[in-house]
């Protein structure tokens, strides 16, 4: 066996056709992926990574590997040698076997060149080795599986006829219906379990996580199946008359039925080996959880399609593998469609879709890549629409902070994949509505201040607005209370049913203005002032490890304001500049709740502090000024002077000052050990100590409210967190949504958003200025390598050859 393992690599790596078939691949794949442009050329991904390479290599190894192995059995057949073969004292397997062995090491030795990409990329990295080591010798190995098959079947392939070409137009054939043609025939309208077996059966469907370094049980066993059976009927007919023998057919039979029962055993058993550094391809416990609890098939109609940057291609590969990821964990099955808008070649319905998906709200982004006529722009909708039991959830996989470059905000994409599809599983599993309860009686805003975030917060939850009477005789029907903005005093009846309410279990998102200003007196003039407002909620929010400061915050990082700037008399002209009194608030990166999201408007906004020695309270700060801020005590002046006459930038010398914070944990009543009787209640019914829960205090009410002109017959109500002068959307809106998500999670899945993926990019200086010197060596260096150990190898077996 070894002596003809031994003679096929001599025979391989002397001949001519031989080295031409690695220099192909080498040449091709050096040139794709350092020099033309397009999705598999790493410098212009930008990012350290060698996945365009095992994206592209088994592509490559469709036309190697057949070049390799369509010789081992043909040329035996052709040149008479094959009787000699099969009268030598070696079983049929031992001879397949060694022809394999020999087809794996040329492959491998085919691969060894292709490590000068590695190190490239490892010292083109920002910083050096910022590459994820683990993650690329995993996608090694999963490519090394890939060679086993594609082997195999060139193999048996070359054991059918005598004609080298015929067996290298087989083995490609065969390879490509078992690496793409299946897939292709699953993606058409068939049977759901004909499309399971089928992609089953596809190479690509194991590959896919195998190629990002995720070594998985079920791929393994496929893997080493298929190359198994291959080899196993090369055997089989490669004496004539073999299988006519009632024993070989009944071997072949009991081999056959024993694969399709390790092959169907090993579909029940998860075990997955995630070798990337950051774990980016393992499912939290809740996510399992999640998908194991789905009662009914899911189907998740994916529109990220067609021609796209790398970037976007990252997020397309990532959502593609955490659906499979999480369909292999599901009870029932998660089918996947992916749809192109512009590949519907009828124009009106290609719009009527693009207006449903608007609809329904995928947000579309727009891409601008280059084709023979120039540059052309077109909208696309890196989104999902998932139903399951006649129920429909939009997803939007891209994440667009415009404080970010868009290399960061892909990377925020790809790292909250897993939280949107597992937070849509969740709403489509849900049979029952939350409810969340404004707050009114005490000034609160109107229905119509509120009225954008409402009409949000009305697809998920059961949105009420009620008295605290109503919270008193039915708390339990609540499951979030709003106090929005009040600017009347709460009576003490009022603070112990709210009191009490938390006791129970209650959650509370607290926006209080402790500082009052009158606004139309600024827009009047140019001067008004500012008075502590207190509401009597001070000692309550206190006891629950919160104080409110009576002052206004100034931050360099804020909005602009527009005023009239031409001289008295003058033609008025409105030019905008900074307005101190409107921070833009940074969220915590750092927290599920705040991570990853746009500054949040806000004008007039106040801090607070964090009290009380209450060990069973974790407090957390949701919301904070920038690192270049200042307070003002109340009361104070507000002037529009400011903007020709600004404080000394010196004084902004306050980081960071809290304006939003998250309290969790156990609380204590306000009304502990007290006498509530006077209030109408009785003392024995006073619960001193709450169930575990969480609220939110923010010192600032005009967050969350927009701006509604009156002026009309009816109300006309603008987006929550328009800014006019920018002519844009802060986060507003999407940090109050995270806020009410959050308090209403009792799974743990908005932990899924603190999920962390390293950014891992490449040096761009280094590549503007030495970007031909890497692409010289990365095409040529490989090509050498093989010319260099041709010419040794051949000149040292001459050698040896005349001397003996």
């Amino acid at each position: 066996m070894y002596s003809l393992f031994k003679k096929e690599i001599k025979t391989f790596l002397g001949s001519l056709i031989g080295y031409l078939a690695v220099f192909v691949f080498l040449l091709v794949s050096g040139l794709f992926l350092w020099v033309f442009p397009g999705t598999y050329n790493i410098p212009n991904s930008g990012y350290a990574t060698l996945e365009p390479l095992f994206l592209l290599a088994p592509w490559l190894y469709l036309f190697l590997v057949p070049a390799i192995t369509m010789r081992f059995f043909a040329d035996e057949k052709r040149s008479g040698t094959i009787e000699i073969l099969l009268t030598r004292p070696l079983s049929d397997f031992k001879l397949v076997l060694a022809k394999f062995l020999a087809g794996m090491v040329l492959v491998l030795f085919s691969l060894i060149p292709t490590l000068l990409y590695f190190l490239s990329v490892y010292y083109l990295g920002n910083p050096v080795g910022s590459i994820d080591v683990g993650a690329t010798w995993g996608s090694f190995f999963g490519l090394f599986f890939l060679a086993a098959i594609y082997v195999a079947i060139g193999v048996f392939a070359s054991s059918i006829n005598d004609n080298q070409i015929v067996s290298f137009i087989l083995a490609m054939a065969v390879s490509f219906v078992f690496y793409l043609g299946f897939e292709f025939i699953a993606s058409s309208e068939i049977p759901y379990l004909l499309e399971q077996i089928l992609l089953w059966f596809s190479i690509n469907e194991h590959y896919l996580s195998a190629s990002r370094g995720v070594i998985d049980l079920q791929d393994t066993v496929y893997f080493l199946g298929m190359a198994f059976l291959f080899l196993y009927a090369t055997t089989l007919v490669l004496r004539k008359g073999k299988l006519k023998s009632w024993k070989h057919r009944k071997r072949a039979v009991i081999i056959g039925l024993a694969a399709l029962i390790v092959f169907f055993g090993s579909t029940n058993f998860l075990y997955r080996i995630d070798l990337t550094v950051d774990k980016r391809y393992s499912l939290a416990p809740v996510s399992k959880q999640i998908a194991a609890e789905i009662p009914e098939p899911v189907s998740i109609e994916f529109f990220l399609e067609g021609e796209l940057e790398p970037g976007l291609k990252k997020l397309q590969r990532e959502v593609l593998e955490k659906i499979a990821v999480l369909n292999s964990y599901a009870d029932q099955p998660i089918r996947l469609k992916i749809t192109d808008p512009y590949r519907i070649g009828n124009k009106e319905q290609r719009e009527a879709l693009i207006d449903e998906l608007y609809e329904k709200g995928i947000q579309p982004t727009s891409f601008r890549h280059k084709t023979d006529q120039g540059v052309t722009s077109k909208l696309i909708f890196p989104g999902a629409l998932i139903r399951m039991g006649g129920k429909e959830v939009a997803v939007n996989f891209l994440k667009n902070n415009l404080d970010f470059s868009g290399l960061y905000n892909i990377n925020h994409s790809v790292e909250s994949v897993e939280f949107e599809l597992v937070n849509a599983f969740q709403k489509l599993q849900r049979t029952k509505q939350s409810t969340v309860a404004f707050l009114e009686g005490h000034g609160e805003f109107d229905m119509y201040r509120v009225m954008d975030f409402a009409n949000s917060l009305s697809g998920d939850f059961d949105v009420k607005r009620i008295s605290t009477q109503t919270l008193g005789e039915y708390a339990d029907n609540f499951d979030i209370l709003i106090v929005a903005g009040p600017d009347e005093r709460f009576e003490e009846d009022d603070k112990f049913i709210i009191d009490q309410y938390i006791m129970n279990g209650g959650k509370v998102v607290w926006l209080i203005d402790p500082v009052q200003i009158n606004t139309d007196s600024l827009s009047r003039g140019f001067r008004t002032f500012a008075f502590p407002h207190d509401i009597n909620l001070g000692d309550q929010l206190f006891k629950y490890g919160v104080r409110l400061n009576y002052e206004l915050l100034q931050d360099v990082v804020c909005a602009q304001i527009v005023v009239n700037t031409a001289p008295l008399g003058a033609q008025p002209q409105f030019t905008p500049h900074p307005w101190y009194y409107s921070p833009l608030l940074v969220p915590n990166d750092n927290h599920p709740l705040s991570r990853n999201l746009n500054k949040v408007y806000t004008e007039y906004v106040s801090s607070v502090d964090t009290v009380s020695d209450n060990e069973q309270l974790g407090k957390t700060v949701i919301l904070s000024t920038s690192p270049y801020a200042r307070r003002v005590k109340s009361p104070s002046s507000v002037s529009l002077q400011n903007i020709n006459n600004p404080p000394a930038r010196e004084l902004f010398n306050e980081s960071f000052i809290p304006v939003g914070v998250l309290v969790e944990g156990t609380f204590n009543s306000l009304y502990q050990n007290r006498m509530v009787e006077q209030f109408g209640f009785s003392s024995s019914a006073v619960l001193n100590e709450s169930k575990p829960t969480k609220m939110v205090v923010i010192a600032d009410a005009g967050m969350i409210a927009n701006k509604v002109n009156y002026s009309g017959q009816s109300p006309q109500i603008q987006q929550l967190g328009y800014d006019r002068v920018a002519n844009r959307v802060w986060g507003n809106k999407e940090f109050l949504m995270n806020t009410i998500f959050y308090l209403n999670d009792d799974r743990g899945v908005m932990q899924l958003r603190n999920r962390t993926l390293k950014l891992r990019l490449l040096d761009e200086v280094l590549l503007r200025e030495e970007k031909a010197f890497w692409q010289w060596l990365n095409v040529l260096v490989p090509i050498l390598f093989l010319a260099i150990f041709g010419v040794l190898y051949n000149f040292i077996r001459k050698r040896r050859y005349v001397r003996s």
